[in-house]
C-alpha cells in the first residue's frame, strides 16, 4: 500500500462557522510549506493538485524537489502523461550529477507503471547510486529489487533474482531500526529461497564476500525440512559468521540488546515496511485477519455517523468527532455523502434500521460505550468503526478504536520494552481513574518479562517529593509517569538522571517547546504526531478548542482516521507490514477488531 499521511489542511474555524464539507480551507500556502522540510523521495503525503500548486509557488531552491514530488504523485495517480513532460523538465532543469540521477529514478518508475522492466531496468543500471542522499538511495534500492525480482518471475533468469537480493542487502546497510532490519534480512532470504538448489549453489560458488555467501547459506539452511538438522546447522552458521546480520534473526533475543535504534531515524521512514508508492514490495505476508472482517469502501459511498451531538457528552466527545470526520472529508475532497445522528435524541435500533436500507456503506460512531452496545445487539450487517471498545460480541465486520487509558499503558510498556530496558517502575496519582487503568494494563503487558514492576502512588502535587522518596527508582533503569504536564515535571525533577523517563499523552498539552516541555527535557514522550509537529490543521484547532483536553485530541484524530482507514482497509490486509499515516499515529490492523495506532515517540527538549 502506498501509506501516506493524510494532508492537514482544514481550518476549523471554517468548520465552527458552517460545519459543512464546503467549507474552504483558511490557508493557501500550506503546500508550499509543508515540502519545505520534505525529502524527494520520502512520503507523498498531500494530493496531486497541491503537490501541483506547491512547484507553481516553489523558489529556486526548492523547484527542482517539487517537481520530483509532482511528478512521482502523477504516476501513482496514473497521470502518465503529464508524468512523462515532467521527467522532460527535470532533466533540462537538473544542475548537478546527483540530480540528473534522480531525474532518471523518476523515469524508472514511470517505466515500471508502463510495465517497461527491462526498459527502467537498464535506466536504473546507469545510475550512480553511491552519491545519492540516504533517503534517495533506499527508494532506489528499494526500486531495483522490485524491478528485478520482477524480470526474474517473467523470465526465470536467476540474474535478475540474484540483482534484486543484492539490492536488498545492501539496504540493509543503511537501515538501523531493529524491526526494520528483520524485515530487510527476511525479504533477502525470501529472494534467495525462491531460487533452485542449482542456482543456489552456483551463486554461493560465485559469491566475493562473507556477507554474500552468509545469506546465500542460510537460505540454504532454512530449505531443510528437518527442524533439527536446521537448528544445528544454524548453530554452526552463528559461529563462522559471527557478525552475519543474519544472526539478529536467529538470536533475536540477543540481538534487541546490541541492535542499535535512534529515535530520529529518518532516513528510510517507512520505505523499508512500506515501499513506497509504485514500488510495491514482491515478497509481503497478508495481515493475520479474517476475510469477513474486510469490507469495500469507496469515495462517494454513504456513510451514516452515530454521535451525541446534544446534552452533556456533546462537547466532549460528540462535536470533536463530528469536527474530525468533516475534517477528513474536506481534506480528501470527498464526494460522500454524511448523515449524522444524534444518539442523545434518536433510538439506536430505529437509527440501524434506517441505514440497513437506505444505502449506507459505512457506520461511523458510537463512541460511548453503552451506545455501542446497543448498536452491537440490533444485528447490524453494515461495516462499521466505532470510537471504543466492544464489550461481548460484534459484528465481524466492525473495527474499533480503543481511545482509553488502557491502551496508553500497553503501549508504553511495548515501547520501554523494546527499547530494551527491563527493570521499570510506574508512578501515577492514586485518585486518577484513567490512570490506575492505564497503571494496570502497563503491569499487565510487561508481566510477559517482568510481573514485579513497583507501582509509586502520590495522592497530590504536594506530596509528589515524599512518594518519589520511597519509591525504589535507584533500582529501576527507567520510568513510566502518567500524570498531568504539571505534576509530570515535578515527578521528573525528583527522578534520578540514570532513570529513563517515558511520558504518554496525559502528561502533553499540545504546545512544542513550551516551558514545560523543557522542563521534562530527556524524557521520552509518545503522542499523536499532528501533536508533536506544527501544523495549520492542529494551529486551528487549538484556536477553536483551546481548553481541548488530550481526550478530545484523542476522539478528533480517531475520528479524522476512521475516514481513511475505512478506504484503505483492504490494501492494509494485503500486507502485515503496512501502515496508514494517521492523526493518531501508524495504523495497522489487530486482532478482533481493533485498529492499532502505534504513537509517534520524541525526545523532549528538542526542537521538533
Amino acid at each position: 500500500m502506498k501509506a501516506k499521511r493524510s494532508t492537514l489542511n482544514l481550518c476549523l474555524c471554517s468548520l465552527f462557522a458552517a460545519a459543512t464539507i464546503t467549507l474552504s480551507a483558511c490557508a493557501s500556502n500550506e503546500a508550499t510549506q509543508k515540502i519545505a522540510s520534505t525529502n524527494a523521495f520520502g512520503p507523498l503525503n498531500l494530493t496531486t493538485q497541491e503537490y501541483q500548486q506547491a512547484f507553481d509557488d516553489a523558489s529556486s531552491d526548492t523547484s527542482f524537489k517539487a517537481q520530483v514530488l509532482l511528478t512521482r504523485s502523477q504516476i501513482v495517480s496514473g497521470d502518465l502523461d503529464k508524468a512523462a513532460s515532467n521527467i522532460n523538465d527535470l532533466y533540462a532543469n537538473a544542475q548537478t550529477d546527483v540530480q540528473k540521477d534522480q531525474a532518471s529514478l523518476v523515469k524508472a518508475m514511470l517505466l515500471v507503471k508502463q510495465n517497461q522492466l527491462k526498459e527502467a531496468s537498464a535506466l536504473l543500471n546507469q545510475v550512480n547510486y553511491k552519491a545519492l542522499p540516504k533517503q534517495s538511495l533506499s527508494y532506489y534500492l528499494i526500486l531495483n529489487s522490485n524491478v528485478n525480482a520482477k524480470l526474474y518471475r517473467q523470465t526465470k533468469d536467476p540474474k535478475y533474482q540474484l540483482n534484486a537480493f543484492k539490492n536488498k542487502a545492501t539496504l540493509l546497510k543503511i537501515v538501523e531500526k531493529k524491526s526494520d532490519r528483520a524485515t530487510v534480512i527476511t525479504q533477502s532470504n525470501d529472494l534467495l529461497k525462491s531460487l533452485s538448489d542449482k542456482d543456489l549453489a552456483q551463486a554461493m560458488k560465485s559469491a566475493q564476500s562473507d556477507y554474500d555467501k552468509g545469506f546465500i547459506e542460510y537460505a540454504i539452511i532454512t530449505r531443510s525440512q528437518s527442524s533439527e538438522l536446521q537448528q544445528q546447522a544454524l548453530a554452526e552458521f552463528s559461529k563462522k559468521y559471527p557478525n552475519h546480520p543474519v544472526n539478529e534473526l536467529i538470536a533475536p533475543s540477543q540481538a534487541q540488546d546490541t541492535a542499535t535504534e535512534t529515535a530520529d531515524n529518518t532516513v528510510v521512514d517507512n520505505e523499508v515496511a512500506n515501499s513506497s508508492d509504485d514500488a510495491t514490495p514482491d515478497n509481503v505476508a497478508p495481515a493475520n485477519v479474517p476475510a469477513n472482517a474486510l469490507f469495500k469502501f469507496s469515495d462517494g459511498d454513504r456513510i451514516a455517523v452515530l454521535l451525541p451531538l446534544s446534552g452533556r457528552f456533546a462537547p466532549i466527545v460528540g462535536e470533536p468527532a463530528k469536527l474530525g470526520i468533516l475534517a477528513a472529508l474536506k481534506d480528501r475532497n470527498s464526494n460522500s455523502k454524511v448523515v449524522f445522528y444524534d444518539t442523545n435524541k434518536n433510538n439506536i435500533s430505529e437509527i440501524v434500521a434506517k441505514v440497513q436500507n437506505d444505502g449506507t456503506k459505512l457506520v461511523i460512531g458510537p463512541i460511548l460505550k453503552p451506545e455501542v452496545n446497543a448498536l452491537n445487539s440490533t444485528g447490524l450487517k453494515v461495516p462499521s468503526i466505532v470510537l471504543n471498545q466492544p464489550e461481548g460480541s460484534k459484528p465481524a465486520n466492525q473495527w474499533y478504536f480503543d481511545l482509553g487509558p488502557n491502551y496508553e499503558g500497553a503501549i508504553a510498556a511495548s515501547k520501554i520494552y523494546a527499547d530494551g530496558y527491563k527493570k521499570p517502575v510506574v508512578i501515577a496519582q492514586s485518585s486518577d481513574t484513567s490512570s490506575q487503568r492505564s497503571v494496570h494494563s502497563f503491569k499487565t503487558t510487561f508481566s510477559k518479562v517482568n510481573a514485579n514492576v513497583p507501582v509509586c502512588y502520590y495522592s497530590d502535587v504536594a506530596t509528589i517529593k515524599t512518594s518519589m522518596s520511597n519509591c525504589p527508582l535507584s533500582e529501576a533503569d527507567s520510568a513510566y509517569v502518567n500524570a498531568s504536564v504539571v505534576d509530570a515535571v515535578d515527578i521528573k525533577a525528583a527522578i534520578p538522571s540514570t532513570v529513563h523517563v517515558y511520558l504518554t499523552d496525559k502528561s502533553y498539552i499540545g504546545v512544542n517547546n513550551s516551558s514545560q516541555e523543557l522542563a521534562l527535557k530527556g524524557s521520552t514522550l509518545g503522542d499523536m504526531p499532528w501533536l508533536l509537529t506544527d501544523s495549520p490543521l492542529k494551529d486551528s484547532f487549538m484556536q477553536s478548542l483551546p481548553k481541548a483536553n488530550n481526550q478530545v485530541q484523542r476522539v478528533f484524530a480517531a475520528a479524522y482516521d476512521s475516514v481513511n482507514f475505512a478506504l484503505v482497509i483492504e490494501k492494509l490486509a494485503a500486507n502485515k507490514e503496512d501502515v496508514l499515516h494517521g492523526l493518531s499515529g501508524d495504523i495497522s490492523l489487530g486482532q478482533n477488531g481493533l485498529i492499532e495506532s502505534t504513537p509517534m515517540w520524541v525526545d523532549l527538549g528538542k526542537i521538533r
